[in-house]
C-alpha cells in the first residue's frame, strides 16, 4: 500500500474544521463526537501514533480512497507529519444508544488538493468514544 495515499485517506475521513460543530448545540454528543475528530485529525496531522492510536479500537477496520482494507496496525504504520491544509464540514452524526455514525465532507490543500467525504463509525467502549470503521470516497468532477 503506498504509504502516503494511505495517510492522505486517514487524515481525510478524520478532517475537521472549527466551523463544522456549529450546526449541534455546544456540549451535546454530536459536538463532543465532532471534537473527537478534530482531535484525532490533528493527531494524524503530526504523526502523533500514540494519540491516534488511543482514538481507534483495537478492531478498527478503514477502508481508503483506494477500496484498501486496513486494520489498526496497518493504519497507524503509515502515519506520518503532513503539510496539508485539511477543512471539514457537512456534518451529519446520528446516534444509536453507544454507537454514533457520523458523516462529512473535507477539502485538503496544500500538497494534494483534492475532496472527500466520510463515514465513521464510534462506539463506546468503557466510557470512551473510539473510532471502530471508517470509510472515505474522493469527489470527483461531475461525469460529462
Amino acid at each position: 500500500m503506498d504509504m502516503k495515499f494511505g495517510l492522505c485517506t486517514a487524515i481525510l475521513v478524520l478532517a475537521a474544521s472549527s466551523f463544522a460543530a456549529g450546526q449541534y448545540k455546544k456540549g451535546s454528543l454530536e459536538d463532543k463526537l465532532i471534537q473527537l475528530d478534530k482531535a484525532w485529525t490533528f493527531a494524524e496531522l503530526k504523526g502523533d501514533k500514540k494519540a491516534a492510536a488511543a482514538m481507534v479500537a483495537d478492531d478498527y477496520v478503514g477502508t481508503t480512497l483506494r477500496g484498501e482494507i486496513e486494520n489498526k496496525a496497518q493504519y497507524l504504520a503509515q502515519l506520518a507529519p503532513n503539510a496539508d491544509m485539511v477543512k471539514a464540514d457537512d456534518y451529519k452524526v446520528r446516534i444509536f444508544g453507544n454507537m454514533a455514525i457520523m458523516t462529512h465532507r473535507a477539502t485538503v490543500e496544500g500538497v494534494r488538493n483534492i475532496q472527500f467525504r466520510s463515514t465513521h463509525v464510534w462506539m463506546k467502549r468503557g466510557g470512551k468514544w473510539l473510532i471502530v470503521a471508517h470509510h472515505g470516497g474522493q469527489i470527483l468532477p461531475p461525469l460529462e
